[in-house]
């Protein structure tokens, strides 16, 4: 099977104030997670003020707000996960990574097949945000 850990991608955005949002899926049940996401090295998820002894977010993380377009131009997003495999009928661990509010909405899906139950896979993402006006 073919393996997609990693994504490196621009994420077109514009001058407005709609604001772009992520949302990431861990792929299917019995998988475990561990993620953090962060915005020019300063992390956003899990929220350090909201919880500051939390050092990474467990399992999907739903819809979340990030800045508004015009705020965003030149800025990077980069999501870590690591994702153990404990489900006793696939060894498939999957992430998708879901960004709307800009240009277009877009999806992507990123896959690794581990060797056996409990075993992890790590996960990167590195997500530029371009004003395609700005070009």
């Amino acid at each position: 099977m073919i393996t997609k850990t990693t994504l490196d991608t621009l994420y077109l955005i514009n001058d407005s104030n709609r604001m772009v949002s992520v949302e990431i899926v861990i792929g299917d049940q019995g998988q475990t997670s561990s993620l953090i996401v962060s915005l020019n090295d300063e992390v956003i998820v899990p929220d350090p003020n909201s919880n500051p002894s939390e050092t990474a977010h467990s399992g999907n993380l739903p819809k979340t707000a990030i800045k508004e377009n015009k705020l965003l131009h030149g800025k990077n997003l980069k999501i870590q996960a690591v994702i153990t495999d404990t489900s006793k009928e696939t060894n498939i661990t999957s992430l998708t990574v879901k960004l709307s509010g800009g240009f277009i909405t877009r999806t992507y899906p990123l896959y690794k097949m581990v060797d056996k139950e409990g075993e992890s896979a790590d996960y990167y993402c590195y997500i530029d945000f371009t004003d395609s006006t700005k070009l």
